[in-house]
Formats: C-alpha cells, structure tokens, sequence
C-alpha cells in the first residue's frame, strides 16, 4: 500500500501561484468560523502550554513539552483542515464540523506528527547550511501533511510523494510559499507586538487570535497545490451533490 501510494504517476502541469493564492482565499473565508473554532481549541491548548514555557516557572521540562505540543496541536490542525477540504473536493459535502474533522485527524496523528518532525528537522538543518537548502527543502515537501492526511503510507512516503507530486513546479510552489508567509506574517505581527508588552494572559490571546487567524490560510494554500497538481482536471471545491472517484478510493477497495 506504502509503496503504491509512493510511486502513483502524477500527470505534469505548470501551476498557477495567483490561481492556488486565490482559491486558498475562497476556501478560508467559506471554512472561517470551523477554521476558527478549530484554531482556537488547538492554538488555546498550545499557547498555555507555551506561555508556561515562557515564564520559567516550570523549567526545562515544560519546554520539552511546549515543544511537542506545538508539533503535535499545529500537526492535528493542518490536518483537520485538509479533512474538511477534502468532502468539499470529493462530493461537495460541506457537513464535516470541526471536531469530526479533528477527530479524523486524530486517526493519523502519528503519522502527521511524524512528518512534522523530520520535515521541521530537514528543514531547520537546511537552513542552518547557508539557508538556500532549507528553502529547497521546505518547497519539494511543501505538499507532505496532505499527502500524509489523504494517502496510505509512512512519514517518509509522503515526503517521497510530496517531492514526486511538485517536481517541475518547485519555482511556482515557492512562490506560493513566498507570499503566504509574507501575508500571514504582516497579519500575525501586530498581535506579536501587542502580546509582548502584555501579561501572561494578554500574550496568550494575541498569541492565540494571531494563529488562528493565519494558520488557517496556509493549510487551505498548500492543499489547494496538492489537488491541483493531483487533479488537474477537476476543480478544488465541487458543487454540492457532485461527485468522482477520488485518487485514494480505489485503496480500500
């Protein structure tokens, strides 16, 4: 199944950045009160966990713990909105609420965890060796939490896939990377401003509405890349009562 999921042929189109930016767009404002409701259950857990952390009161062991928190919230989160996603791009069912689609994330939440992990240590190595690797290597496994989330296999499958999927298209999926965190940076850095100069409590409110308003964004971004180069054919978001045979169905036949 691994390998199957692995070696799928993906057919070769060019990818339009504006086009991905702008269905990203459509999706965040059509899913914003799930995404909000989602982001704040995740994002609320995680902040305590890091303003903790923050303050040194517990010492190292709460920074071990902000750390896997962060990992395995941010990993339950993006994977939650490829769910949704992905009913509105199968049938155009929009009915999945937000905690169906963290509980279906939570069934893979290993394996989105583990992609995480070793895209953010590949990654964050890369950047330490004169940061053009670690930007090669954000854009080739820019795709590994959908491919994790929607096909079988192991973490390192996906990020196999993931690379398979974007080859041919590494400038345009950076471009795509490039402006989502230029516009979820200027959206998050007022609410950094203001929670720095904030007690523990305003930190984690700003802290808070500053990711779940942006994180959102991303995810819907970079799903919106898997489908297009996956499907290219087919739009993102079908009509209601609308249907086809998805890539994956055919696994559990």
């Amino acid at each position: 199944m691994a390998d199957f999921a692995v070696t799928r042929t993906v057919e070769k189109v060019e990818l339009d950045a504006n086009a991905v930016l702008k269905e990203a767009w459509r999706l965040y404002k059509r899913l914003f009160t799930r995404s909000l409701v989602m982001g704040a259950l995740v994002f609320g857990v995680l902040d305590i966990v890091k303003e903790a952390a923050r303050s040194g009161s517990t010492g190292l062991l709460a920074v071990l713990l902000s750390l896997v928190v962060a990992v395995a919230g941010t990993a339950l989160l993006q994977g939650g909105l490829v769910e949704i996603v992905r009913g509105l791009h199968v049938d155009g069912d929009d009915e999945a609420s937000a905690f169906d689609a963290l509980a279906r994330a939570g069934d893979r939440l290993g394996k989105l965890v583990a992609v995480s992990l070793l895209v953010g240590l590949g990654v964050g190595l890369g950047f330490l060796l004169l940061v053009i690797p670690g930007l090669v290597l954000a854009t080739r496994w820019a795709v590994a939490v959908p491919v994790a989330m929607l096909e079988q296999g192991t973490a390192r499958d996906a990020m196999k896939r993931s690379r398979a999927i974007l080859r041919g298209n590494e400038w345009n999926v950076f471009k795509v990377l490039f402006a989502v965190g230029l516009l979820t940076g200027l959206v998050s850095l007022p609410f950094t401003l203001v929670g720095a100069h904030q007690g523990p409590f305003g930190w984690w409110v700003a802290a808070t509405l500053g990711s779940v308003l942006t994180a959102p964004y991303t995810a819907h971004a970079l799903t919106v890349v898997y489908y297009a180069l996956i499907q290219p054919g087919q739009p993102v978001v079908l009509p209601p009562a609308q249907q086809w045979q998805s890539i994956w169905d055919d696994e559990d036949a």
